[in-house]
């Protein structure tokens, strides 16, 4: 039997499914304390670290280590370059890409309908309107597939043309055109250092003044100070931001609000306490259960994150 130690502090709900699924192949440590001291004491045995609290001192005190686990999909705050270093495997979920990308299509909507806002102006459709995703991964295409019925116009900004075809979405290779040709605009994008402050002030300049933008990526894809000037400023219409900055207490009880920007105070901005993958029954977890399922039996993974490019 294996040993799994867990570095994240998971709720009742999926500290009980985690058990369900794995108590037959592991032995599970759930510890209260998630210090590095305490850590430092129950790593050296683990197998496997399931979550992303990871230190230097910590992975050096992992004897037995073979894999790291994330529940999710975002790696960037773990030491890549040290695990590069060190040959250890990482893997991350993906399992929660339907509900992100679910959550993201209610944000657009809520958008569109002035949902949320005191605001007497007509709501709008999204019929005819075109819609552009940022991140075509699992929840961009995901998101792209949800898009469909309602009768918008979905574009996809890529890096590297190919030739790929998707039935309902077009591609875009120049950024400058995807940002001004959509009406709203879904980012989906992991961080790493090439998406990091991919969206600044020249970006929203290009943008629509009547545009919509959501965040169910990663916050700092998009640059802080410029998106709360662009919304002070009116020079985009609203946003909706489900993923949050360090200053911001990441919580699905409640937002401490930023002590640089004071986003709350602005009347056109949704935001949403880090929920968007969070669904009753923890399926988001789905992927981790049957990644160390696999990984117990098989010796094999899937869903191995690729170092050098961070995701």
């Amino acid at each position: 039997m294996l040993t799994l130690l867990s570095l994240h502090k998971f709720n009742e709900q999926d500290k009980l499914k985690l058990q369900e699924g794995l108590q037959d192949l592991y032995t599970l440590t759930f510890p209260d304390d998630l210090s590095e001291e305490n850590l430092l004491f129950l790593a050296g045995s683990a197998d496997v670290l399931l979550g992303m609290n990871i230190s230097e001192k910590i992975l050096d005190n992992c004897f037995n280590l073979k894999l790291i686990q994330t529940p999710g999909a975002g790696v960037e705050k773990l030491p890549l370059s040290l695990l590069r270093q060190k040959s250890i495997m990482l893997c991350n979920s993906h399992s929660n890409s339907y509900y992100v990308a679910e959550y993201a299509i209610s944000l657009v909507l809520a958008l569109a309908k002035k949902i949320g806002f005191n605001d007497t102006s007509l709501p709008r459709s999204l019929q005819g309107k075109v819609v552009g995703v940022l991140g075509y991964g699992n929840i961009g295409k995901q998101v792209c597939a949800f898009l469909q019925p309602f009768g918008c116009t979905v574009t996809v900004f890529r890096i590297h043309k190919d030739d790929e075809k998707k039935p309902g979405v077009s591609f875009i290779y120049g950024l400058k055109e995807f940002l001004s040709t959509a009406d709203h605009i879904i980012v989906t994008l992991p961080l790493t250092p090439t998406t990091r402050g991919l969206l600044g002030e020249k970006e929203f300049a290009l943008m629509k003044k009547s545009a919509g933008l959501i965040n169910v990526g990663r916050g700092e894809v998009i640059d802080q100070e410029a998106l709360y000037m662009a919304l002070k400023n009116k020079q985009i219409q609203a946003a909706a931001i489900d993923v949050w900055y360090d200053d911001f207490v990441k919580s699905t009880d409640s937002v401490q609000f930023s002590a640089i920007f004071p986003f709350e105070k602005l009347d056109n901005i949704i935001l949403s306490p880090y929920k968007a993958s969070l669904v009753e029954g923890a399926p988001h977890l789905d992927d981790v259960i049957t990644n160390l399922r696999f990984f117990a039996t098989t010796g094999k993974v899937i869903n191995v994150v690729d170092l050098e490019q961070g995701y």
